[in-house]
């Protein structure tokens, strides 16, 4: 999950010399999340609808709608961007920036090259997408949660299982997080499985660990236990 393979390659930047007038009307003609800012090719900060919200008049100003383009127009990008920017390389993984993501409170991050070019743009958008590629959950298959002791060759023996019932496996997923010690969250996702199969299938994940839930997404059919 290289985040070369997952980010935006075609770039929309605007220069730190530039105005305010000029990023609202990026904003509201392209489908855009946040504005890298360059100072002579260099990213120099980063402007978001946010900034611009808190850059404009409010609504109890003494403008009229004819002053607030020329306030905008004298508003330099570079009075108002945020800065400095969380980058990162495209050579690092998606979940690598997922965890910078989540720890800044941030929504995306410019990519850079090894001679601090921007080369592209990572936000949350597209790490859903890696999300949603990666457990198969689009294609409508079967999800199956556990909590599980964690010791050599339990995932092996569910897998068998899954297996020995003509199912393929999209992903498997892990945690360890807010579990009690000697245990972990497993997450599968499983194709092919035959309805018919199901109910057996689940007895026997019953007699490996213990379900949190299940589900057959080809039929809309869920289980919390």
């Amino acid at each position: 999950m290289l985040i070369k393979e997952w980010m935006s390659g075609s770039v929309i930047t605007i220069d730190y010399n530039d105005s305010l007038s000029d990023a609202v009307k990026l904003f509201q003609t392209r489908v855009i999340s946040m504005l890298p800012v360059l100072k002579k090719g260099k990213i120099a900060g980063i402007i978001t609808d946010g900034d611009i919200k808190k850059a404009m008049p409010s609504d109890a100003t003494s403008l009229d709608r004819f002053e607030i383009p020329s306030l905008l127009d004298s508003v330099e990008i570079g009075s108002v961007m945020s800065k400095p920017v969380v980058t990162i390389r495209a050579d690092h993984t998606v979940d690598e920036a997922a965890g910078i993501m989540l720890q800044k409170g941030i929504s995306g991050m410019p990519v850079l090259d090894n001679n601090g070019n921007i080369e592209g743009i990572l936000t949350k958008s597209d790490i859903f997408r890696c999300f949603v590629s990666f457990t198969g959950v689009s294609n409508k298959g079967q999800i199956f949660a556990f909590k599980l002791k964690d010791r050599p060759g339990v995932i092996k023996t569910l897998t068998d299982i899954i297996r020995k019932n003509n199912g393929r496996l999209c992903s498997i997923m892990t945690s360890y997080d807010d579990i009690e010690e000697g245990y972990r969250k497993v997450f599968f996702h499983a194709f092919d499985i035959d309805p018919s199969s199901f109910d057996y299938l689940v007895e026997k994940f019953h007699e490996a660990g213990e379900l949190y839930y299940v589900a057959d997404l080809s039929r809309g059919f869920r289980k919390i236990f």
